[in-house]
């Protein structure tokens, strides 16, 4: 699996560029397809409230499977911790696929 980590401070204005690949770590083709980023807990947790935010993908280069998802200062303000993050890919016909997964990290922000 293509394992990507991010880590941001709490209430941050950030977008991270990721890249997509398939299950034998090719480059994934964006091409035609759109990108599902999303935020969550672990599915493995009690209080798995799966996920906290969803974004939708730019693609920046779809032939070398890189794309671009917001995150807000709203989106991290109140978290703090590991979550996990997964990408999908869905094509015209509907078939998804995982591109992308990984940890999340939000750590406290630092006030100046």
């Amino acid at each position: 699996m293509n394992r990507q980590h991010l880590d941001v401070f709490a209430g941050e204005n950030r977008t991270p560029t990721l890249y997509a690949r398939d299950p034998s770590n090719n480059v994934a083709s964006l091409a035609g397809k759109t990108v599902s980023w999303r935020v969550g807990r672990s599915p493995r947790d009690l209080d798995s409230s799966w996920p906290i935010f969803t974004k939708t993908g730019t693609v920046v280069d779809a032939a070398a499977g890189s794309f671009t998802v917001p995150i807000t200062p709203a989106d991290t303000q109140y978290l703090y911790g590991d979550y996990e993050h997964q990408a999908v890919t869905t094509d015209g016909s509907g078939n998804a696929q995982v591109v992308v997964a990984g940890i999340f990290r939000v750590r406290p922000r630092i006030e100046a």
